[in-house]
């Protein structure tokens, strides 16, 4: 119990930054109900007006939560969702934030996370590693993602605006999702081009850290073909199943800068990982991008090599010195 409130009070000083006094909401559902216990527990030592609200689990990510739990959100302060299925890309949780509420988004915690990995980092120093890549993304046209796997993919990223996910929200409309620690952008719809070698995890239901590679063709900025063994039929299946072109798009490219998170199928330990990009395939309207579909699933690989308008930002997947 100790070690995992460890994690719960980083969730709420660190990441959360909580002040006394503040107005905060857990929202959670059965699943993850306990884990939300100590969360707001937490909450309260902190000196938070602290109201939990529970709801049924959500069938996938982006799901709406119930009418009720989205009112309950608007006018909070701090907001800690520690859910089995994301709520960031949900119109419940975009609201919130533009009516100025800060959101840590816990979804598919489990009490491992709690204790040791990603949450045991140093947020504040890699924040700052965060924001100095996103403002060289920022900048860029062009992008050029290899492995010696077999990735081989260009895109633009021209007049897009990359995201530093540093795991603390510390300012008003802010969410993050410690331990997660990223830089993310979306791609120009229809420009990317090649192949993505999965050799990390799909986060989906079913899949996770895989077994064998999962290997993608890209062509006018969407998958074509997914190809490998049984996990490429699961997820080429749950693409089919969506019944919705849009979660063929090549929606983001991610970077993740933490190094204490490791792959354990967890979404927000997985993206994380320090040494490894992903590619979320599917919706990206609430990052940048103009693709609104039913699914966003993001796809792991290990040691990427980034080239940026022709200089190597990331090596093998260790971060070159920025200029």
């Amino acid at each position: 119990m100790l070690d995992e409130l460890k994690g719960a009070r980083v969730l709420v000083e660190t990441c959360g930054a909580l002040k006394p006094g503040e107005n905060v909401v857990v929202v959670t559902d059965s699943e993850k109900k306990d884990i939300a216990d100590l969360i707001a527990g937490m909450c309260v030592a902190y000196g938070g007006n602290t109201v939990k609200v529970c709801m049924t689990p959500r069938s996938g990510h982006r799901e709406e939560p119930p009418e009720a739990v989205a009112r309950a959100l608007i006018g909070a302060d701090l907001i800690i969702a520690v859910t089995t299925f994301s709520l960031f890309h949900s119109a419940a949780r975009i609201k919130a934030c533009q009516s100025g509420a800060r959101w840590v988004n816990a979804a598919a915690y489990t009490r491992e996370m709690l204790k040791h990995g990603g949450l045991m980092t140093d947020f504040r120093k890699q924040r700052k590693i965060a924001e100095a890549v996103a403002a060289r993304l920022t900048k860029a046209n062009d992008v050029h993602v290899t492995t010696t796997a077999g990735t081989d993919i260009s895109f633009s990223i021209a007049g897009r605006t990359a995201i530093a996910e540093g795991g603390i929200s510390d300012q008003r409309g802010m969410i993050n999702s410690p331990p997660d620690i990223e830089v993310c952008i979306a791609p120009v719809e229809g420009t990317a081009k090649g192949v993505i070698v999965i050799d990390g995890s799909i986060v989906q239901p079913g899949l996770g850290p895989l077994t064998n590679t999962v290997t993608v063709d890209v062509e006018n900025g969407s998958v074509t073909n997914v190809r490998g063994g049984a996990e490429a039929k699961i997820f080429s299946d749950l693409l089919s199943a969506a019944n919705d072109h849009g979660v063929y798009n090549i929606g983001e490219f991610g970077i993740g800068l933490n190094p204490n998170c490791r792959l354990c199928g967890s979404m927000l330990e997985d993206e994380g990982v320090y040494g490894t990009a992903h590619f979320g395939i599917g919706d990206n309207h609430t990052m940048g991008g103009v693709v609104d579909a039913k699914l966003h699933s993001d796809s792991i690989f290990w040691h990427p090599t980034v080239v940026v308008d022709g200089e190597t930002l990331i090596m093998d997947g260790e971060l070159c010195e920025l200029a």
